[in-house]
């Protein structure tokens, strides 16, 4: 009984609000970035490309979009719509992938390229198409500090992330890109990270791409467990806290001297 009392009168102490003070310069807590109006619209926009996943393009029609922002960071999301690769189209990453990249691209002022139909060729695989042709004309003249590119990974892979840099040398020397990205995903409840398992090494990646033209670049494999608001309440939830650790990424990166 003695135990009891002492444990209940420790944990009011602790709980109390007198001995639960909060250091608003010192605490990791911020206050909240997002709102519900901001899943709805990604909800929308991850169905309109789960609805054009396996649509083709007409002739002369585009099969990607640009959103141009002001800020120097471009964001990718090359396989939100199925992509053809090897003679044969493949699975798309799904329209999660297109719904982050839009929403942090709106909500940071960054540039966003991504794919809006099923695409006559694979732009993480080759780069001989169009979207890379595009993408060399927004490193060009929206001169980068970053490029993002997202992906979606399997749901049965144990990670909520991989994170691929070429086993480092896409960050091109500017490894705090890395330890912010963590620390922005780690502080919305994303935990579980793996280093380079598809390390955007192999074959003509975005990632490759992007470093080649000197701009660091770093790929994403979210979860698709992260990637599909329009699932449900628990889904969306996830997901805002994804597009939340990703917006104070990108901002934290564009406020950086």
């Amino acid at each position: 009984m003695k135990l009891v009392r002492k444990f209940t009168v420790v944990a009011l102490f602790i709980f109390s609000a007198p001995a639960f003070s909060f250091n608003q310069e010192t605490s990791h807590f911020e206050k909240a970035l997002l709102g519900p109006e901001q899943i709805k619209e990604a909800i929308a926009y991850q169905k309109e490309a789960d609805k054009n996943q396996d649509v083709q393009p007409r002739e002369g029609e585009k099969w990607f979009d640009v959103i141009l922002g002001q800020e120097p960071i471009i964001i990718s999301a090359p396989h939100a719509t199925q992509p053809f690769r090897d003679g044969k189209y493949r699975f798309s990453d799904g329209g999660g992938t297109a719904a982050l990249a839009i929403m942090l691209g709106k909500l940071t002022n960054s540039t966003v390229i991504f794919t809006t139909k099923a695409s006559p060729s694979d732009p993480n695989y080759y780069d001989d198409n169009d979207y890379k042709v595009q993408l060399a004309e927004l490193i060009k003249t929206q001169k980068p500090k970053l490029i993002i590119d997202i992906h979606g990974s399997h749901p049965f892979r144990p990670y909520d992330v991989d994170i691929g840099t070429m086993n480092g040398e896409s960050l091109l020397g500017k490894d705090e890109l890395l330890t912010k990205l963590i620390a922005s995903l780690r502080n919305e409840g994303i935990s579980n990270y793996s280093n380079n398992y598809f390390a955007a090494s192999k074959n003509e990646t975005i990632t490759k791409f992007g470093a080649a033209h000197g701009v660091p670049t770093i790929q994403l494999e979210f979860s698709s467990v992260w990637m599909v608001p329009s699932d449900g309440n628990y889904e969306s939830h996830r997901f805002a806290q994804l597009l939340q650790g990703m917006v104070r990424y990108v901002n934290s990166v564009n406020n950086a001297p």
